[in-house]
């Protein structure tokens, strides 16, 4: 090697060092701000999370609370009072017991349900309480005396649940305080209830507090990290006092400076400084005004960040020292053709990300789309019943309320179809042990409407009552996409068609609810048209819970079998199938949970089964 040519090779050592070290510095910069990101996103996603749990368990208290105040309100008889308060005060409470314990029955949340009256209505305290004691609900006659209550100003601690909804004129939440009557620690939410300028007492529900309590404080992304609720004035209200150790002035103060700021804001990330110590704060604003945090020290929480630029400077070394080896022991020609083949290498790999992140939006539509038809077409079916209903005089309370629950319940599912499937996409959940009776109870209570429709009967055999282990929303899918299937096939095969034909008259309406999910093996749902029946067995196999769901559809031809799991495959373009369904159960079930699932006829019909694993790592 001659000494210019020498000199070419330092320079393009020196140069290829040099680029390598900015692109690395880049390559570091963007890769620890990505990763920085996607740890205050996950703090912040967490504290929105609980915060949004205790809010529709809060909001749910509210309602029970305010729809029996206005009971109250709209009721109460004040004249009939005025001539007999102690006489017409004992008849009312026990109307009034009769509401207060059937909504206690039907309601799973609350822990108790009351209505303290306004003391000067009569010449003693009278109060109508039910409560939750050992799972049963009972009636609670308080101790005024022996426990305190006092209705005179100023107020104890006891008695905020009674005077604060007078003073502010609206709702108010209280909590957690240790109930001497009922013994457990509570929240409680109570509203003052007024006919006309008459004041006539409170209504109130309580929650017990001992659940929460607990969440809060077992709720950790990192060993050093805690969580609290505070109230609306950002004081703390749940809290592991081990571990905040005075730190309470200080996240109030960084709260109230951030609302100061920004009075609308809900939610976000704030970092300060406690005892030397780094932290980051992740915060979300529940509906009640009160607040969920979530306190993480940033050493902890950032240390991913830590190791990845120590890796990446590792690897930077290497590939300096490769480098200074490569340059000096090849030619100049080999260079220029190794750079041409690496520059072409990079034009390929920037096409083929591009390529793969459009296919990924592509897919991602197409099966949000396919998830969101049978729920559309479901509500659809309610508010049909409903309308009959109030045609024929037939809609009561129960049952409007049994209906507006279910939708409820199908819009939820398709708000979580969104994260389910972004989730699908972009993998982030663990996996964790489920039941698969739970599975199939949750699919069929999304089909309901339709199978009822249809009158389609479903017979369930569950022969174990072991959980399996994978993903407990997803398998809720491929239930529900094999169910789907299944119905499409009884609704157009021609044997069930005539079957039915023949059986037209003779047949009981047929429907599935809830509960029908959960019955016991060999039981099953309400018989319909003969020849119209979904038969769901569960059992193990072996390591494996093995789900295998019959129906007496047409045979599925020979031809046509190998192709069924193929994406946007589908024998039903004419209703607008997709022919993702079985596409992505497989790819749920196989890929992501490293189980099984086949189709094959059986003699009278065809027959899907899906092999869930029962452990994994």
């Amino acid at each position: 090697m001659n000494r210019s040519f020498a000199k070419i090779i330092s320079l393009i050592t020196v140069f290829s060092i040099s680029v390598a070290i900015v692109v690395g510095y880049i390559s570091i910069a963007r890769g620890t701000s990505y990763l920085t990101a996607e740890i205050e996103e996950k703090i912040l996603i967490t504290a929105e999370k609980f915060s949004n749990d205790f809010s529709a368990k809060f909001n749910h208290m509210e309602g029970l609370t305010d729809s029996l105040a206005s009971h109250v309100a709209t009721t109460f008889d004040a004249e009939r009072l005025q001539d007999d308060p102690e006489a017409y005060l004992r008849q009312y409470e026990k109307s009034l017991s009769e509401l207060i314990e059937t909504n206690m029955n039907t309601v799973s949340n609350a822990h108790s349900l009351y209505v303290t009256f306004n003391p000067e209505l009569a010449e003693r305290e009278h109060e109508v309480w039910y409560a939750v004691v050992d799972g049963k609900v009972q009636k609670i006659s308080a101790d005024f005396q022996a426990n305190r209550r006092d209705f005179q100003l100023p107020y104890v601690e006891d008695m905020v649940y009674f005077f604060e909804p007078q003073i502010q004129y609206a709702g108010v939440w209280t909590g957690p305080y240790y109930d001497k009557d009922i013994q457990e620690d509570v929240f409680s939410y109570s509203r003052a209830i007024y006919a006309g300028d008459l004041f006539i007492g409170v209504a109130g529900a309580d929650i017990n507090a001992d659940d929460t309590i607990s969440i809060i404080e077992a709720m950790k992304l990192y060993p050093e990290g805690y969580s609290a609720l505070l109230d609306e004035d950002f004081e703390f209200l749940v809290y592991p006092k081990k571990d905040t150790s005075g730190e309470e002035p200080v996240i109030r103060k960084q709260l109230q400076k951030e609302a100061n700021a920004n009075h609308a804001k809900k939610s976000g990330n704030i970092k300060y400084t406690f005892a030397e110590t780094k932290k980051i704060l992740g915060y979300s604003k529940m509906d009640n005004g009160w607040t969920m945090v979530i306190v993480q020290p940033q050493e902890a929480a950032y240390k991913p960040v830590k190791s990845l630029t120590s890796v990446f400077f590792v690897m930077a070394l290497i590939l300096a020292v490769v480098l200074i080896a490569f340059l000096g022991a090849f030619s100049r020609p080999f260079i220029r053709r190794q750079s041409s083949l690496e520059a072409e290498n990079r034009e390929k790999d920037i096409l083929l990300a591009y390529q793969s992140r459009q296919a990924k939006i592509g897919e991602m539509v197409g099966n949000i789309t396919h998830q969101w038809k049978q729920p559309l077409n479901t509500i659809k079916l309610i508010l049909a019943n409903l309308l009959d209903s109030y045609r024929y005089d037939d809609l009561d309370e129960r049952r409007l309320q049994k209906s507006v629950d279910k939708v409820d319940g199908i819009i939820d599912k398709m708000s979580e179809t969104i994260t389910d499937f972004s989730g699908f996409l972009k993998p982030t959940k663990e996996k964790e042990r489920f039941p698969v009776k739970q599975c199939i109870k949750s699919a069929l209570s999304l089909m309901e409407e339709s199978i009822t429709f249809h009158k389609i009967e479903v017979a369930i055999s569950c022969e174990t009552d072991e959980e399996a282990f994978g993903y407990y929303n997803e398998t809720v899918h491929v239930i529900f996409n094999i169910l789907n299937n299944a119905r499409d096939a009884i609704v157009s095969s021609r044997a069930c068609g005539r079957m039915a034909d023949s059986a037209k008259g003779a047949s009981a309406p047929t429907g599935i609810t809830s509960r029908n999910a959960g019955r016991s093996s060999g039981e099953s749902m309400p018989v319909g048209p003969l020849g119209r029946k979904i038969d769901i067995s569960v059992v193990r196999a072996g390591d494996m819970i093995k789900i295998a769901i019959e129906n007496p559809g047409d045979p599925i031809p020979a031809e046509i079998m190998p192709l069924l799991f193929e994406p946007y495959f589908t024998t039903k373009e004419e209703s607008g199938g997709t022919g993702l369904g079985l596409y992505i159960s497989r790819q749920i079930v196989e890929e992501r949970m490293k189980g099984k699932i086949f189709i094959e006829n059986i003699p009278g019909g065809v027959r899907c089964s899906v092999l869930i694993p029962m452990k994994g790592e």
